[in-house]
């Protein structure tokens, strides 16, 4: 039963998703959390119909990128 299994460990794996963008932001709980809202929203507008799991990992690849970059 992929799709149970798949149901039970996506919470998990959105909370970790988030959890890792709140330390690779360096911020307060707070800001992060409105920093990652904003970029939610922007994201789900430029690539609607993915799922919240794709949003968080492009977000978090961007933000490393943007990093590495030196930006």
């Amino acid at each position: 039963m992929p799709g149970f299994l798949e149901a039970i460990k996506k919470p998990f794996v959105i909370k970790r998703l988030k959890k890792e963008y709140k330390m690779l932001y360096g911020s307060t709980d707070t800001d992060a959390e409105q920093s990652l809202q904003r970029q939610l929203n922007y994201i789900k507008s430029k690539h609607p119909n993915q799922t919240e799991e794709w949003y968080l990992k492009k977000i978090i690849y961007d933000l490393e990128k943007d990093r590495s970059r030196g930006r």
